[in-house]
C-alpha cells in the first residue's frame, strides 16, 4: 500500500497550520499574558509564532534561490511579529472607543494584509478577496474586543488553535520530508 500525497497539497496544509492556526493561537495567548501582566511572555509567544509563519511561507517555493527564501521568510516573520504586537497593544492599552473603531482598524487591517500577501510574498490572490478578507477582518476585530470580557474560555481556544496547528505543521512537514526521503 503506496501513500502518496501531493507536495503542494501537503505544503499547503503545512502553510495553512503554520500561517494561520499557529499565529491565531498566539495572539489570543498573548492577550491573555498581557490581561494577566505579563506582556513580555505574550510577546515571546508572538515571536515565535512569527518564526513559524516565516519559516512556512518558503515551504513548497518554487524558487531554489537561497536569498529569495531567507527574503521571503524574513519578510513574512517581521509582518507577522509586528501585525500581532499591534493588535495586542492596541487593545490592550486603547480603550474600547466603540465598535465603529474597532470595525474600521480591523477593515485596515484586513486591507494591509491583502495587500502584503499580494504585492510583497506574492501571491495571486484575486482582487474581489478583499470584499471577504476586509469584513471577516472588521469582525474578527470586534470579535477579539468582546473576547478580552471572556479571556479564560478565549484562552482554551488559543489551546485548541495551537494543536490543530501543530498537528498541521507536524503533520504535513513529516509527510514532505517522508516523500522527499524516499523519493516517493
Amino acid at each position: 500500500m503506496e501513500m502518496n500525497i501531493d507536495q503542494q497539497t501537503l505544503a499547503e496544509i503545512l502553510q495553512l497550520g503554520g500561517q494561520y492556526f499557529l499565529p491565531i493561537a498566539a495572539l489570543l495567548r498573548a492577550l491573555y499574558a498581557g490581561v494577566r501582566g505579563k506582556l513580555p511572555e505574550g510577546f515571546t509567544q508572538i515571536g515565535v509564532a512569527a518564526v513559524f509563519a516565516g519559516i512556512s511561507t518558503a515551504v513548497g517555493s518554487s524558487q531554489i534561490d537561497l536569498r529569495t527564501i531567507v527574503l521571503e521568510i524574513m519578510g513574512n516573520t517581521v509582518f507577522t511579529a509586528g501585525l500581532l504586537s499591534f493588535i495586542v497593544v492596541y487593545l490592550l492599552r486603547m480603550q474600547n472607543r466603540g465598535l465603529y473603531l474597532d470595525g474600521f482598524i480591523g477593515g485596515v487591517i484586513g486591507l494591509v494584509i491583502w495587500l502584503f500577501t499580494v504585492i510583497v510574498l506574492q501571491e495571486p490572490w484575486p482582487w474581489w478577496l478583499l470584499f471577504l478578507i476586509i469584513p471577516a477582518c472588521v469582525v474578527g476585530f470586534i470579535a477579539l474586543r468582546f473576547a478580552l470580557r471572556q479571556i479564560l474560555r478565549v484562552v482554551r481556544i488559543a489551546t485548541y488553535l495551537l494543536v490543530i496547528g501543530m498537528v498541521l505543521v507536524v503533520g504535513a512537514g513529516g509527510f514532505l520530508l517522508f516523500q522527499s526521503l524516499t523519493g516517493g
